[in-house]
C-alpha cells in the first residue's frame, strides 16, 4: 500500500503545489489559537489552551494531520512546543524512513538551524510528500527547542544504510494487532479510502501492509523515547487511532507512557465525515481518539484523489 499511495501523494500534489506552498509560507507564523477542538471523551468543545494544556504533560501525544494541509503541520509545531519543558523534546516522524536516523542525528548535532538541509538529507521530494514548504514550520520549531528527530517510516528501496524491514519486525510490538477481528475492521476503510476501486483481496493485503508499518513504526517509537523525557508523533490519521493502529500496540506493552491522540481534519473532511447527520459519537470517533482539531482546508480534495486514482488505474 506504501508504494501505491506514494504515487497517488506525487500524482495529486502537483494540482496544489503552488497554493500549498503559499498558504504554509502565510501559516508559519500563525498562533496556536485552533478555535474548532472537540474533547471525544466528553463530547464536548474544548478549547487549543486545554489541548496544549494536556499536551505539555503528557508523555507521548500523537497528532494524525491530512497530509498537506498546513494547518496541521502548524498544531503539531504547536504541541512539540508546549512539550518543550526545559529538556528537548522527541519528534517522531512517519515521512521519514529508519536508513535516515544516523544522518538526522548528525544534522542535529551539527546543522539543525539549516531546516532546508534537512529536506536534503532525506531526500524529501523522492519521499512522495506534498511540498517540503508545507512541514518546514515543523522542522523550524525542531530547531527551536532542539528537539530529537526519529526516523519511524520503514526503509524504502534503494535507500542506503540502516536496518532491513526484517531487522526492524524482529523487535517491533505486535500485542495481538493482527487478528482476524482488526484485520476485518481494516478491510472496509481501506476500500473506501481508495474510492471503492480495490477488491476486497487487495484491501486484506493493504490492511496487512498497513499494520506491518505500524509495527516498525511503533517499535521505532519506543526505542526513540530514551532520547528525551517526552514525545510527538506526527503522522497520517490513520496510524494514531487507538484501536487498531500505534496507540493500540503502545498501550499494550508492560510499562506503557501516558498517551494522548489527536486527530486533525480539515474542514471539508469534517464536514463530508457529518454529512448523513451522524454525530461524532454515533460514527465511533471516541474509539479512535481523544481529541479533534478541525482547522484548514484540503488542498487535494477527496473526488480530486478519486479521479487521480481513477486515472492511475486507467479506468478513467
Amino acid at each position: 500500500m506504501r508504494t501505491a499511495f506514494c504515487a497517488l501523494l506525487m500524482a495529486v500534489s502537483g494540482l496544489a503545489a503552488l497554493s500549498s506552498t503559499a498558504a504554509a509560507q502565510e501559516g508559519s507564523d500563525a498562533s496556536c489559537a485552533f478555535e474548532r477542538v472537540l474533547d471525544l471523551r466528553t463530547d464536548l468543545p474544548s478549547s487549543a489552551d486545554a489541548l496544549l494544556a494536556e499536551a505539555s504533560t503528557t508523555q507521548l501525544v500523537f497528532v494524525g494531520e491530512r497530509h498537506g494541509t498546513p494547518e496541521h503541520v502548524q498544531l503539531a509545531a504547536c504541541v512539540l512546543d508546549a512539550k518543550a519543558q526545559g529538556r528537548p523534546p522527541v519528534l517522531a516522524l512517519e515521512h521519514v524512513p529508519a536508513n535516515f536516523q544516523s544522518d538526522l542525528d548528525a544534522w542535529r548535532r551539527n546543522d539543525q538551524s539549516d531546516p532546508l538541509l534537512f529536506a536534503d538529507i532525506v531526500g524529501w521530494e523522492s519521499l512522495g510528500w506534498p511540498d517540503y514548504f508545507v512541514y518546514q514550520p515543523l522542522i523550524e520549531q525542531v530547531a527551536s527547542v532542539r528537539a530529537h528527530i526519529v526516523a519511524t517510516d520503514q526503509p524504502r528501496a534503494g535507500t542506503r544504510g540502516g536496518p532491513s524491514a526484517d531487522a526492524l519486525l524482529e523487535v517491533a510490538p505486535r500485542y495481538g494487532l493482527q487478528t482476524d477481528d482488526i484485520v476485518e475492521l481494516w478491510i472496509p476503510e481501506m476500500i473506501a479510502a481508495h474510492c471503492d476501486l480495490v477488491d476486497e483481496a487487495t484491501a486484506q493485503r493493504m490492511a496487512l501492509a498497513q499494520m506491518e508499518r505500524d509495527q516498525i513504526m511503533a517499535g521505532r517509537l519506543i526505542a526513540g523515547r530514551g532520547r528525551g523525557p517526552s514525545t510527538l508523533y506526527f503522522g497520517g490519521k490513520g496510524h494514531v487511532r487507538m484501536d487498531v493502529a500505534i496507540p493500540y500496540l503502545i498501550a499494550r506493552t508492560d510499562r506503557p507512557p501516558s498517551m494522548l491522540t489527536v486527530a486533525a481534519f480539515t474542514e471539508d473532511e469534517w464536514a463530508g465525515l457529518l454529512s448523513d447527520g451522524q454525530t461524532p459519537a454515533q460514527l465511533g470517533l471516541a474509539a479512535q481518539y481523544d481529541i479533534v482539531v478541525i482547522a484548514g482546508q484540503s488542498a487535494v480534495t477527496d473526488a480530486q484523489e478519486c479521479a487521480a486514482m481513477r486515472e492511475m488505474m486507467g479506468l478513467n
